[in-house]
C-alpha cells in the first residue's frame, strides 16, 4: 500500500549516534572508518549513491614530499594496499613535483571504500541531503536530512563536515572564508575525463623529447629533465604537464577552442585499466561553488569542452591518434570552496618552512598547486614536509564540529596543497579518531588530550612526524630533485582565458 505524503514524511524516527560524518569522499571515508574502528557508533551520510567522491575519479597524488619522504601513511596507505590486492591500483610512483602518485581504478575504489566502511561497523545513508544544522547554544548537536523516506533528525556528539563545501558549518553559523583575499575568486575547477586507446610508447617518446615542453618546471635544468625522461621508461603512471607550444600551434590552426594553454593530466595504468590518460583540462573561471546557477552553467561549459579536447588529442598529441572517450567523472572537481575557520588557520608559510605544531595529527608534502582563479596553468610553490594540527580540524566558536578535506581551516594558498586525496584522507583519519576518543571519554573534541590522540594515531600507522624516516636511497636512485626555490609560472589572464567564454560570471 502506498503511503500518503504526510505519512512518508513522518515515518522515520530521530536517531542518535556518537559520530556523524557528512560527505563520503576521501576524507569522509577515512573519518568514518577511523571513528568506527575506534569504537564509536558512526553514521556516514552521502548525497550520491556511491562512496569515494572525486577520489573515485582521479589518481591520488602526494603520499611523499618533494624529497621523497613518505609523509602520508595510515589509512590512505591501507586503502591503496587493499586496492592493489584486487587489481584496482598500480604501484605508488615517485614524482619530483607532486612527491608521488598512484593510479586507482575508479569503480573498484567505489566497491572497496564501501566494504571498508561496512567492515568497520559504520552505517551509511546514500542519497541523503543535509538541509539544516541543529544547534543548542554554542554546540552543534546534529543535522536534519531529507531522503526518499522523508525527513529525519540525526543527533550526534560530534559532527565531522567532509562535504568539501563546508555545508554543515555554514548551516550551523560557523565562520568560513572563500577564495583569495584580493578578489574572492577560487581555484579553477575541472571536470575530469579519461581517454583510452593511447599508444603508450609513442606518447612517452613525445614526453621524452626535450623540445616538447613536457614538465616545463625542468626547462632551466636540462640534466634534471634527462633524468626524468629516463625514468619514464620505468613507469606506466606519470604526471603530465606542459606542451604549451603544441597547444599554441593548435590554437593558431583553430583546433584549441578551450580555455587552457597546457596539457594537464596523468598517464595512468592499473591492471584493470591499462594505458589511459586522465585529462584534467576542462576549465571555467569565476565560479562560486555555492551558487547553484553558476554551478549549473559551469557543468554546461565543461561538458561542451570535452568533445573539443578529445578532437584536439586525436589530431595533435602523439600516440593519441586513435584515442577515445572512456568515462567522464560524475562530478565537477572543485578544488576550493568554503574553508571553515578553525582554532588555527594553517598558512602557506607553515608549508613552505615545514612547520611542526605540538598538536599535529597529520602531515603533507604536496607542493602549493594553485590552479589560477583568473588564468590558465598553475602557480606553484615548493614546500617542505609540514604538520597539520588538530586545531585546524576543529571549528572555532562552535562545540561538536570538526572538518576534514578541502574545507579544513587553512588559507587559500595552503589549501592548494592540503586538498589532494591522500592528505585529505590523513585529515579524515585524525578527525574520526579524535571524535571517537571524545565519545569514549565523554568530552568535546576540543577537550581531547592531543598527546593521547597522537599516540593512538601512531599506533594505528598514521604519520604525524614522530616516525618520519629518510627515503630509501635505492628507491629514489635516479629520480631528479628540483631546487627548493619557487619556479615562476605564466598564465594569469592570458589570451586563452580573458574571453567571455572562459568565465561563468
Amino acid at each position: 500500500m502506498e503511503m500518503t505524503m504526510d505519512a512518508r514524511v513522518q515515518r522515520t524516527a530521530d536517531r542518535t549516534v556518537d559520530v556523524l560524518v557528512v560527505g563520503g569522499g576521501a576524507a569522509g571515508v577515512a573519518a568514518t572508518v577511523a571513528a568506527a574502528r575506534n569504537g564509536a557508533d558512526t553514521l556516514l551520510v552521502e548525497r550520491a549513491g556511491f562512496l569515494g567522491g572525486i577520489s573515485a575519479t582521479l589518481p591520488w597524488l602526494g603520499f611523499h614530499d618533494q624529497r621523497y619522504q613518505q609523509v602520508v601513511k595510515g589509512l590512505p596507505l591501507e586503502f591503496v594496499r587493499r586496492l592493489q590486492a584486487v587489481g584496482g591500483a598500480g604501484p605508488i610512483t615517485l614524482d619530483p613535483k607532486c612527491g608521488s602518485l598512484v593510479a586507482v581504478h575508479p569503480h573498484l575504489w567505489k566497491i572497496v571504500s564501501l566494504q571498508l566502511v561496512r567492515e568497520a561497523g559504520a552505517h551509511v545513508m546514500f542519497h541523503t541531503l543535509v538541509t539544516e544544522a541543529l544547534r543548542d547554544g554554542d554546540r552543534i548537536t546534529g543535522v536534519v536530512v531529507e531522503t526518499k523516506s522523508g525527513r529525519e533528525r540525526i543527533h550526534a556528539r560530534t559532527v565531522i563536515d567532509c562535504s568539501g563545501d563546508g555545508d554543515v558549518a555554514a548551516m550551523a553559523g560557523a565562520g568560513w572564508e572563500k577564495g583569495r583575499t584580493a578578489d574572492g575568486l577560487v581555484q579553477a575547477p575541472t571536470l575530469v575525463f579519461r581517454l583510452g586507446g593511447v599508444d603508450d610508447a609513442a606518447f612517452k617518446r613525445a614526453c621524452q623529447d626535450p623540445t616538447s615542453g613536457y614538465r616545463e618546471w625542468f626547462a632551466p635544468y636540462p640534466d634534471l629533465f634527462a633524468q626524468m625522461a629516463a625514468k619514464l621508461d620505468e613507469v606506466d603512471t606519470y604526471v603530465l604537464g606542459g606542451f604549451a607550444k603544441l597547444i599554441e600551434r593548435a590554437r593558431e590552426a583553430g583546433d584549441a577552442d578551450f580555455p587552457q594553454t597546457r596539457i594537464v593530466g596523468v598517464k595512468v595504468s592499473t591492471p584493470n585499466s591499462p594505458q589511459e590518460i586522465s585529462v584534467v583540462m576542462t576549465r571555467v573561471l569565476g565560479l562560486d561553488p555555492t551558487d547553484v546557477d553558476l554551478m549549473t552553467e559551469a557543468y554546461t561549459r565543461v561538458y561542451d569542452q570535452i568533445p573539443r579536447l578529445v578532437s584536439f588529442f586525436r589530431k595533435w598529441v602523439p600516440g593519441c591518434e586513435h584515442a577515445y572517450l572512456v568515462e567522464i567523472a560524475p562530478m565537477l572537481g572543485v578544488r576550493e570552496s568554503r574553508r571553515i575557520v578553525g582554532d588555527y588557520v594553517l598558512p602557506a608559510e607553515d608549508l613552505v618552512t615545514g612547520a611542526r605544531h605540538p598538536d599535529d595529527v597529520a602531515m603533507g608534502g604536496y607542493h602549493i598547486d594553485i590552479h589560477r582563479p583568473s588564468g590558465s596553468w598553475v602557480e606553484s610553490y615548493n614546500v617542505q614536509a609540514y604538520g597539520i594540527p588538530l586545531r585546524s580540524l576543529v571549528a572555532a566558536g562552535v562545540d561538536g564540529l570538526m572538518m576534514a578535506g578541502k574545507c579544513l581551516s587553512a588559507t587559500h594558498e595552503a589549501v592548494a596543497s592540503t586538498r589532494v586525496i591522500p592528505i585529505c584522507m590523513a585529515q579524515g583519519q585524525a578527525a574520526g579518531t579524535a571524535a571517537a576518543l571524545a565519545a569514549r571519554d565523554g568530552v568535546s573534541v576540543r577537550e581531547v588530550d592531543a598527546e593521547a590522540l597522537r599516540a593512538v594515531l601512531v599506533e594505528q600507522g598514521a604519520e604525524i612526524g614522530t616516525t618520519l624516516t629518510p627515503p630509501d636511497p635505492e628507491e629514489i636512485d635516479g629520480w631528479p630533485l628540483l631546487p627548493q626555490e619557487a619556479e615562476q609560472t605564466t598564465g594569469e589572464r592570458d589570451t586563452a582565458t580573458t574571453g567571455e567564454a572562459a568565465w561563468v560570471r
